[in-house]
């Protein structure tokens, strides 16, 4: 995709967070996303599929606050027993309990949007949204299979169902790919931007 290299020092210049700070921000939006979304109905096998989605999440955030102190120091430190409270809240189906750790977590380790919100809808950013979205990722949204334990969901309705800045979260992890495919996202934040504006305000074609 043009202008890739451009997008990446736009990003660089605005004073962006690392990128280890910000994969754990998105990745504590997403965790605290996926508990909510456990609260709602859903098929068994969807429910199943997000347990193991944030329990598999949860394994990976050590690491990831690990990576994004040696960047930004000033971050805390993991709470002791945070991570065991939340996998405990779990397993009794305690989804109260486990939102509100999650939610304390994502407050101690935001997602920075810098360069991706707020995202006006200009005619370049739809342009670019739109030819993003056929190259990258309709063929997983478009036909999405509603059976799968974690589909992969359609990304125009989520852009109007979910908080903006949890859709820019999954927008900027999900592209990487997760801990087991460990995936270098080829998108910067002007790219991502773009994509939101297109899901949120270019409608289905």
């Amino acid at each position: 995709l043009a202008g890739l290299a451009l997008a990446a020092a736009v990003s660089a210049a605005a004073g962006a967070a690392p990128e280890s700070e910000r994969r754990l921000g998105a990745e504590t939006a997403i965790l605290l996303g996926d508990a909510r979304r456990l609260a709602e109905p859903a098929p068994e096998p969807q429910r199943a599929g997000l347990v193991a989605r944030i329990r598999g999440g949860l394994s990976g955030l050590p690491l990831l606050v690990r990576q994004a102190r040696e960047s930004n120091p000033a971050l805390p430190p993991l709470a002791s027993g945070s991570l065991a409270d939340i996998r405990k809240a779990l397993a009794e189906g305690n989804l109260q309990d486990a939102i509100a750790e999650l939610a304390a977590l994502s407050r101690a380790y935001p997602f920075d949007t810098s360069g991706i919100l707020p995202a006006d809808a200009t005619p370049e950013r739809l342009r670019l949204g739109r030819s993003i979205h056929q190259e990258t990722c309709a063929g997983c949204h478009d036909r999405p299979d509603e059976h799968a334990a974690l589909p992969a969901h359609d990304l125009f309705r989520w852009a109007r169902a979910l908080p903006e800045m949890e859709f820019a979260a999954r927008l900027y992890a999900g592209v990487r790919g997760d801990a087991l495919t460990a995936l270098a996202n080829p998108l910067g934040a002007a790219e991502i931007a773009a994509l939101i504006v297109y899901y949120r305000d270019g409608g289905r074609e």
